[in-house]
Order: structure tokens, then sequence, then C-alpha cells
């Protein structure tokens, strides 16, 4: 099975999967659309496939022609949704459905003319070689013409919508939405490399280039095009991919998994949070109620934090730099790491039987697990379960910087 069959596989359980969600929505309709072009470009683009509407229609290369027709058309759907969700109001007003449609329709006509004049309207591609006609016959003017202007298109639009997905993305941060449009960025930098590399074969068939450059461009590209399509596919369907039901429930047990050492260390300190404690073990192979186990969990978690009284520690946030090394955070992290940092020291005290020093308001940190449904109370969570390293170790420097005084005193 190679890359291609692959990639057109995930796109089509994908499109198939999403069908039912889109019925209300305009805009959800046009995205859906757009991959369904994408799984009908990915699946012409099989040899087999391409070769039976060729033959059907008793004109050589003409699924590379539909190829390219339906690209440009989900490209220009691509271009409308990522300017209608994520454009801002200057680039929205600007937005023309007319002109939109004026456009694309002008660069089809421009591109079945130019098929038309050019020798692969009537000689077959050698697919072992080449994967689009244009690479076999960009001696021809017309031809180099035709595949000039099928990658502009393409380019100014997968830099369009690139950009807006990475910006919207990382603004997102670690959300089903975040990563979502991030694999999409992603997936418009492979549609680059897709394009920069068949230019270059097309460039080097036009100069009469020959070699192993030209007998590895089939597979380059092939891996190019298949990471374009299961990207920009996952990426789509990654904030709708959430809720479906085998998905929620593995995405549940792995947070269970994350917030365990959380939770047993917050046990350990705190022994009447737990309602119904279990071991590890049993934790991992228990797959019933997951949703209720999860909202248990946070429930149980918090009331350990409340029961806990952080000290005013000065220095946490060097303490949390220092420990996490060349480790980058973001603002929003570190503040909750810091403030996680607070509770695990007053997590260690309680252990130890101490009451910290300069104990303020005992619920003063009442907010740092309080989201505003479960889903963002273990978004939450998970950060700070993906940062205990750096947590534990900022938490031994000070309790070190803190020791040191009292055993030059004794």
């Amino acid at each position: 099975m190679t890359a291609s069959t692959v990639a057109v596989t995930v796109l089509w359980v994908i499109v198939l999967a999403e069908l039912p969600s889109q019925r209300h929505a305009q805009i959800r309709r046009a995205v859906w659309l757009t991959m369904l072009l994408l799984a009908a470009i990915g699946t012409l683009d099989l040899t087999p496939v391409g070769a039976r509407l060729d033959a059907a229609c008793g004109l050589p290369n003409v699924a590379d022609l539909a190829q390219h027709v339906l690209a440009i058309v989900a490209a220009t759907l691509a271009r409308y949704c990522a300017v209608a969700i994520f454009g801002s109001a200057w680039q929205r007003a600007r937005w023309s459905a007319s002109r939109a449609v004026a456009v694309a329709a002008g660069t089809i006509a421009a591109l079945a003319a130019l098929f038309a004049v050019s020798p692969a309207r009537t000689s077959p591609t050698n697919t072992a070689l080449y994967t689009d006609f244009p690479m076999q016959y960009a001696s021809y003017p017309e031809v180099l013409a035709y595949w000039a202007i099928f990658v502009i298109y393409l380019a100014i639009t997968f830099v369009i919508i690139g950009r807006l997905a990475w910006h919207y993305g990382r603004t997102a941060g670690r959300t089903p939405v975040g990563n979502g449009l991030r694999l999409l960025a992603a997936g418009m930098v492979a549609g680059l490399g897709y394009l920069g590399y068949g230019t270059a074969v097309v460039a080097a068939r036009a100069l009469g280039v020959q070699g192993s450059f030209i007998s590895t461009a089939p597979s380059v590209i092939q891996v190019l095009f298949g990471a374009l399509i299961v990207l920009v596919a996952v990426g789509g369907g990654l904030p709708a991919m959430q809720h479906w039901p085998v998905v929620r429930q593995a995405r549940h047990y792995r947070s269970l998994r994350l917030l365990y050492p959380l939770w047993n260390g917050l046990c350990e300190a705190v022994p009447g949070i737990a309602l119904n404690p279990v071991a590890g073990w049993a934790d991992r192979l228990d797959p019933r109620d997951l949703r209720i186990r999860l909202y248990r969990r946070v429930i149980e978690i918090r009331d350990g934090y409340m029961a806990l009284r952080p000290a005013d520690v000065p220095g946490v946030e060097d303490a949390v730099h220092a420990a996490a090394g060349r480790q980058r955070l973001s603002a929003a992290d570190e503040a909750t790491v810091a403030a996680a940092t607070r509770l695990e020291l007053a997590r260690r005290a309680e252990l130890r039987g101490e009451t910290p020093a300069g104990t303020g308001d005992p619920h003063a940190y009442r907010d740092f697990a309080a989201g505003a449904d479960l889903d963002s109370e273990v978004r939450l969570l998970r950060v700070v379960a993906a940062h205990r390293t750096t947590i534990r170790l900022a938490a031994e420097r000070i309790e070190r910087s803190t020791s040191t005084p009292r055993a030059g005193m004794r």
C-alpha cells in the first residue's frame, strides 16, 4: 500500500465520519466539501483509478486535468473558509465571492485551453517516471504556462491559509482547535513543498535534465502529496473528532492516566479527599465509567489543593525558570507552573506535618484549577501533570535555599 493510498483512505474515513455534522452551518458545509474534494483528488491520483478514467474518456491525462481543476475549486473553498473563520474584519470585507469565483473560473478555463493544445491531450504519460503530465511535457511552452498558472494559484492560497492557521493555532493553544490549525498550517507547508519540488522537476525536464533526480521524483512527490492530504484532513477534522465516541473515551482514559500521579500525591498529603482510593494498576486496567471517574478525579484534586495552605514563598518564578532550563514556557503555563510549585511546597510541608511559615489565605489558590467546565479544568491540570518534573525541581531548589540558613544557624 502506497503513501497516497494510506492518505486517501484516512481522508475518506474522516469525510464520511463528518458527514452527519455538516447539515446546518454554511461554513461547516464548505469545510466538509473542501475535504470531500481533497478525497476525490487523492482518489484520482491513484494510478489504477486515473488510468480507468483516462480509458473511459478516451483522453490520456484527463485524470490529471480533473485533479488540477478540483484542486483549484478546493483551494478557492478553503481560502473562503479560512478568511470567513479566522480573517480580520478587513480581510472579510475584501473577500468577494463573485470575484473569487470569476478568478477560479478563469484559471480553470486557462488550464483547460492549454491542455487542449498540448501534446498531453493525445499522448499518455509515463507514470513510472512522472506523476503529472506537465513533468513529462515540460519542454512545450503551453505546458510550462499550464504549470505556472496552476502553481501560482495554489501557492498564493497555501500561503494565505497557512499564515492564518498558524497564527490562530498558536493563539488557541493546546486545544483540539489549536492543534488542528497547526496541523493545517503544516499541511500548507507540505503543499508548498509539493509545488516547489514539482516545479523543480518541471524545470529540470524543460532543460533536458535526466538521471536520479527524475527517477526518484515520483516517490518524493507522492510523499509530499500524501503529507498534504493527511495533515489537512486530520487538521480539519480534529476539532470534530473529539466528539466521536471512541476518541472521546480514549481522551478520557488518557487524561485519567496523566492525572493519576497528581491525584495520588495529593491523596498522600490529604487522604480524606479520595472517595474511592484505587491502586495504579487497577486504575490502568479499568475501562468503565471513564467520564464519571475523570470528573471525580478533577473534583478530588481540587479538594486536595483547597485543603493545602500554600506559603508566601519569594522567588518561586525564578526557581521555575531555573528548573525549566532550556524548556520554554508560555506566559500562561509559567503562571500555572508557579502556582503549582507553591502548592507542591505546601503538599510537602503537609506530608512532614509542618505548617509553612508566612501562610496566607488558605483559599488563595481556589481559582487555580477552576475552569469553566470539565474540559477546561482537565486541560489546566494536564499542564501541571506535563510539567511535574519542573515543579518538583523548583520545589526542591526552594527547599534547599530555605533550609541552608537554618543549617548555618545550628
